[in-house]
């Protein structure tokens, strides 16, 4: 066992510290069993099982478009909520259905565009709602009775953490409820960050590119205008996956090297600049994400610079 790598991240008010975030890092090479909730970063992963069934029954060619949809967390912006509808009236998907809930939408001008028209924030806005969708379309493919998809011992969900079973190589994997609903594993950061080199090797290895190439080519889709993953994605010097997680999480991949990071206090913040920040200094992306994250945290509502960031190396 190895003991992981810390980046630490310190904001300075006035010269006097105020804050700190304490991320691990793990890499490739990482033999670590420290266990943890991917939340939302496993979402690439998740999306497999559907497209595996779809090329067995040789029905339904999902587009690009779609899968990075169905492997989002999404701002809730126009052009989510849009190939939501168009994609549920296309494989005739009752969005009625979807358990993930009403929310506030990620993208501040969408929410208040709602809000000035007097209207209500839907399901459709939910940053899950394009997985939840995945899973009604799966239910559908594996004709079982898609009402309780969410549930642990449903179809859908036996397949894919059957899957899980598989590509991360383990059985230790236990689960909570994830903030949408769905369930949430939870796993080694090792077995996790090590199915990369095990899923390009197999019979899924076709699917994870298409997922790969899905991320590569939508990342507005995947996450947003300004979000971290999508930012990263952008920004990137060769062709990159990003994808980010609830309580500061962020796993990153080329399909050669795979990173993960994990802020200890669940910090967005920390675990946003910690990530930019490390994978501009090897070089995978260039410098326009961790500036942004420098912008939105340090200066104050009149746009004056309030915060310094510092972030030291712990290897």
């Amino acid at each position: 066992m190895s003991i992981p790598s810390q980046l630490n991240v310190e904001l300075f008010r006035d010269g006097n510290l105020e804050s700190n975030h304490i991320v691990n890092f793990y890499n490739s090479k990482s033999n670590s069993n420290d266990y943890f909730f991917p939340r939302s970063s496993v979402k690439p992963f998740q999306i497999i099982p559907l497209l595996y069934t779809l090329s067995i029954q040789n029905e339904i060619n999902l587009t690009d478009e779609e899968i990075a949809l169905f492997a989002s967390s999404h701002s809730g912006e126009k052009l989510h909520t849009d190939l939501l509808l168009i994609t549920s009236e296309k494989y005739n998907l009752n969005l009625e259905y979807l358990i993930c809930g009403a929310q506030r939408p990620f993208h501040d001008k969408t929410a208040d565009s709602i809000l000035n028209d007097n209207n209500d924030f839907l399901n459709i806005h939910n940053n899950c709602s394009g997985k939840h969708l995945s899973m009604l379309l799966f239910s559908k493919v594996l004709n079982v009775d898609f009402q309780n998809y969410y549930n642990l011992n449903h179809k859908s969900q036996a397949n894919i953490n059957e899957f899980f079973y598989e590509i991360f190589q383990t059985k230790d994997i236990s689960y909570g409820i994830d903030g949408c609903g769905l369930p949430a594993i939870r796993l080694k950061t090792s077995d996790f960050i090590g199915s990369i080199n095990f899923i390009k090797n197999s019979k899924y290895s076709e699917f994870w590119n298409r997922v790969f190439n899905a991320y590569v080519r939508f990342p507005e889709i995947i996450g947003g205008t300004n979000r971290p993953d999508s930012n990263l994605i952008k920004n990137s010097n060769s062709p990159l996956l990003a994808k980010s997680g609830a309580e500061g999480v962020m796993f990153v991949t080329n399909n050669n090297d795979s990173f993960l990071f994990k802020c200890l206090d669940g910090s967005k913040r920390g675990v946003d600049l910690a990530s930019s920040h490390y994978l501009k200094s090897i070089g995978l992306v260039n410098n326009s994400p961790f500036e942004s994250q420098v912008e939105l945290y340090s200066r104050n509502r009149q746009n004056n610079k309030a915060v310094e960031i510092k972030i030291t190396k712990n290897f």
